[in-house]
């Protein structure tokens, strides 16, 4: 019992990082329909600037990483995808596409391929011992940090002028234009909340493993399944399919070890994401779209 609580911490805990990740790609899907494959690399690069200037004060590294993700998120924005609006969605898929080979081209360019530290900074590497339990002192961090960051972006989304017009924007863009709601303010807010979401996922995420390596891009698209299984246009199934996929990977890897040459667990969430898929298309929390004839 004591290693089931234990696994199933460590899975929440992964599955908050996979849910911050998560919310990233679903706020600029709603506000602008784009799916931004170079978030991943938003999320790598924060995490190799905070491990780069650690050794200068975490909290420096963390705030240097913020303004630069949100200025190279809104840039994007502003001068790649702006440009292709109303182009077709095969063309801005290529182009967010290029904009992730870019990155890692750069950030191997800049730190090489080899690992680069950790992100783990004050979260430290103690743990809480409650019964026969041990609690990681970062996983708690990330939890409890996560959870203020989503207390954060509900109050946003609910009680602000701003979320107000980012919930309207993506129920239905043409009805949040005639209520004048200026789509390209409520994009570039989109984008620059995916550009901090990538900064607290990147730390998050070079703690969790202890250190930052180009692998956190792969591990960064492993939210896949969570997007669908949640539905790619809600953001509390982000949440919802974030924290199932981490505890699918952690207890898979806890007790299916033994099975298929333990790499079985990798597999978990893309079979629950097929059998949503079977189910409910839309995902857990989607919204199936309705035309009429």
């Amino acid at each position: 019992m004591d290693t089931f609580i234990q696994l199933t911490f460590q899975g929440v805990s992964l599955g908050c990082i996979y849910a911050l990740i998560g919310l990233g790609f679903v706020i600029v899907f709603k506000s602008s329909g784009v799916f931004n494959f170079a978030h991943p690399v938003f999320v790598m690069a924060s995490a190799y600037i905070v491990a780069a200037l650690s050794p200068f004060g975490f909290f420096w590294g963390i705030l240097t990483a913020a303004v630069c993700m949100v200025a190279v998120a809104i840039g994007c924005e502003l001068f790649v995808l702006r440009r292709l609006a109303g182009r077709s969605l095969y063309l801005v898929i290529m182009a967010t596409l290029g904009l992730s080979v870019m990155g890692q081209s750069a950030i191997a360019m800049i730190w090489g391929v080899e690992a680069q530290g950790s992100t783990e900074g004050p979260m430290g590497r103690g743990v809480l011992e409650i019964g026969g339990v041990s609690l990681p002192w970062a996983s708690l961090s990330i939890i409890a940090v996560s959870l203020v960051l989503l207390a954060a972006l509900w109050f946003f989304f609910q009680r602000t002028r701003m979320g107000l017009a980012l919930r309207a924007t993506a129920d239905h863009h043409e009805a949040a234009m005639a209520q004048g709601i200026s789509m390209r303010r409520v994009q570039l807010v989109s984008w620059g909340i995916a550009g901090l979401l990538a900064v607290v996922a990147g730390v998050f995420l070079g703690a969790f493993p202890r250190r930052v390596s180009p692998s956190m891009v792969d591990t960064a698209l492993g939210v896949l399944p969570a997007l669908v299984i949640g539905g790619f246009a809600s953001l509390v199934g982000a949440v919802v399919g974030g924290v199932s996929v981490g505890l699918m990977l952690v207890l898979g890897a806890g007790y299916l070890t033994s099975f298929g040459g333990g790499g079985l667990y990798v597999v978990l969430p893309y079979v629950a994401m097929l059998v949503v898929l079977a189910v409910r298309p839309s995902g857990l929390f989607g919204r199936a779209d309705v035309e009429r004839v």
